[in-house]
């Protein structure tokens, strides 16, 4: 028998806007030409910043949640550094970087 998860919280009920306003955040990252530059002007820092791949998954997460109300969803990289992971209580759903993004936070500069 499956069992059936059903919302507990008023948070559990905003986990959908909050996923898919971290989203649309990665989309951009995804689509652009040129991640660095986007980073950049996003975040006003600098890539000499982050030396290692937790480092630039934690940027991807500050950029992936700018301007985001997580409504007391935490979000954090994935321990495989492949994704941004939203968790409250029991629950967790990890987001995908996408490759190109991957790439960088495994690899530095693209």
């Amino acid at each position: 028998m499956t069992e059936h998860l059903y919302p507990h919280s008023v948070t559990d009920l905003e986990l959908a806007p909050v996923l898919i306003s971290i989203e649309r955040n990665l989309a951009v990252l995804r689509d652009t030409t040129d991640l660095e530059y986007t980073l950049v002007l996003e975040l006003n820092d600098d890539d000499s910043l982050y030396h290692s791949p937790t480092e630039r998954a934690r940027r991807i997460q500050r950029f992936a949640t700018r301007g985001v109300n997580l409504h007391g969803w935490n979000v954090y990289p994935s321990g495989d550094r492949h994704g941004l992971a939203v968790w409250h209580g029991d629950f967790s759903v990890t987001l995908a970087f996408g490759r190109s993004v991957t790439d960088y936070v495994l690899n530095g500069r693209v």
